[in-house]
């Protein structure tokens, strides 16, 4: 590699990975701001390929679905409370497992923030517009050094790593996860498990959303902290209408 090449990967992989590190000082709702040490838990489910099918008319995947489909849903929510807002800023996490990895057991992940665009209209638009976030969030090159950053990091005195750390987590709107689960009955002791939810940390945000598969549903765990969401079943009911409405392009 030429030297001019080298400096300009050297200053990529700098940038990427300052946007990696970057504080966010305040959540981008204006809506849900209160933050609290309680939960509120509720779920939701959905037929897996009606969802998938609706992401194809997207050249999509499943959690474009998923995440544009919890996207309309707090467009909706923040409707409600009289506030238009454009995008809110979501952790999701990124898989690095290489190729060379995919027979290895653990996880392999880095959790990416990025501001995730909530108020376009058409579900077809939102799960295309979901897609190319996720893609290009996928290409950060400080992902490969996730590691490499976590090293550095924990060499630095207690104090500074908290302080690193709950600046990137403040300004949290929201946190989403996809988990593949198994496509065949479970049982315990002679029993079929008939569903499973996963509950994902709040880790500084107002809510999460975890969707675990089973069988034929998705099955969405909804972790919400309720000093920044009072009102449960009114968001519940703001993210069912936006699912319905992507299950309907399938």
């Amino acid at each position: 590699m030429k030297p001019t090449e080298t400096a300009a990967q050297g200053a990529a992989n700098a940038a990427s990975a300052a946007r990696l590190l970057a504080p966010a000082f305040a959540p981008l709702s204006p809506v849900m701001t209160g933050r609290s040490l309680s939960v509120r838990f509720d779920t939701l489910s959905f037929p897996t390929d009606e969802l998938k099918a609706a992401a194809r008319r997207a050249e999509g995947k499943l959690n474009d679905a998923f995440v544009a489909g919890v996207a309309g849903g707090l467009h909706r929510y923040h409707r409600h409370h009289g506030a238009d807002v454009d995008a809110l800023r979501m952790t999701m996490p990124i898989s690095v497992r290489s190729e060379e990895d995919l027979g290895l057991a653990g996880n392999a992940f880095v959790p990416a923030r990025f501001p995730v665009p909530i108020a376009e209209a058409d579900p077809v638009d939102r799960m295309r517009a979901v897609r190319a976030l996720v893609e290009q969030q996928r290409r950060e090159p400080s992902l490969g050094f996730s590691e490499a950053i976590a090293g550095v990091l924990n060499r630095l005195p207690v104090w500074v790593v908290t302080d690193v750390f709950g600046r990137m987590l403040k300004g949290i709107d929201l946190v989403t996860s996809n988990v593949p689960g198994v496509p065949i009955p479970v049982y315990m002791a002679g029993a079929k498990l008939e569903s499973q939810f996963a509950f994902g940390p709040l880790a500084g945000s107002a809510m999460n959303l975890t969707l675990l598969s089973y069988l034929d549903e998705c099955q969405i765990g909804v972790n919400v902290d309720p000093a920044a969401v009072p009102d449960l079943d009114v968001l519940l009911a703001c993210l069912r209408e936006s699912f319905d409405e992507i299950r309907k392009v399938a």
